[in-house]
């Protein structure tokens, strides 16, 4: 059975590691006036201007995902909820809602064609790749380069998502942590 799609829905939190409770909680973060794009179910970082941004490919003071932002619309002055950060947003208000628990777990589509069960423990970067009109849902995925190195992301198993658990057609989907998480064991502070 082929996948249901390939493109990337970016990371979705599915549950806590071990028997802790996942009540999806999130945590108020500030996002700087101005800033690029941070799409929904994105891949964020802790900046050392106490910000969150993007992470990019490589990051290592990631913190968690984006869920959505609260904002003073610097226009109409209307408070404004939306699940994306928008590029060049004036305000000067912006507080990002992040998935920030270090033991959060994440679905995302994977980049690779066909799976090893041996990449399950590996580490691999994302891919990122930002989200588009209208929704802003990142399209981000894992990187198909897995190894025992540290990377931003822990692999822990293949999805548990019938519409994309086919290991053998691409569009597949894998559960994995943050292993560069800023809150975690593995990254000294900023």
């Amino acid at each position: 059975m082929a996948n249901a799609s390939t493109t990337g829905f970016g990371f979705r939190p599915i549950k806590m590691v071990g028997q802790a409770y996942n009540n999806a909680a999130m945590s108020e973060y500030s996002v700087a006036a101005s800033s690029a794009l941070i799409s929904h179910a994105c891949l964020v970082q802790l900046t050392a201007d106490g910000v969150v941004l993007a992470s990019g490919n490589t990051d290592a003071n990631n913190l968690g995902t984006l869920n959505g932002v609260f904002y003073t619309d610097a226009t109409s002055n209307k408070p404004t909820f939306s699940n994306f950060s928008p590029a060049s947003n004036t305000a000067t208000d912006i507080v990002a809602f992040v998935t920030d628990n270090p033991q959060q777990m994440y679905e995302v589509m994977s980049a690779d064609t066909a799976f090893n069960q041996n990449e399950v423990g590996g580490c691999a970067d994302q891919v990122n790749d930002v989200g588009v009109t209208p929704l802003f849902i990142s399209k981000s995925k894992i990187s198909a380069t897995t190894g025992a190195s540290i990377a931003q992301l822990k692999i822990i198993g293949v999805s548990r998502d019938p519409d994309h658990s086919d290991t053998t057609a691409e569009g597949f989907a894998l559960r994995v942590m943050i292993c560069e998480h800023i809150c975690g064991n593995n990254v000294a502070g900023i």
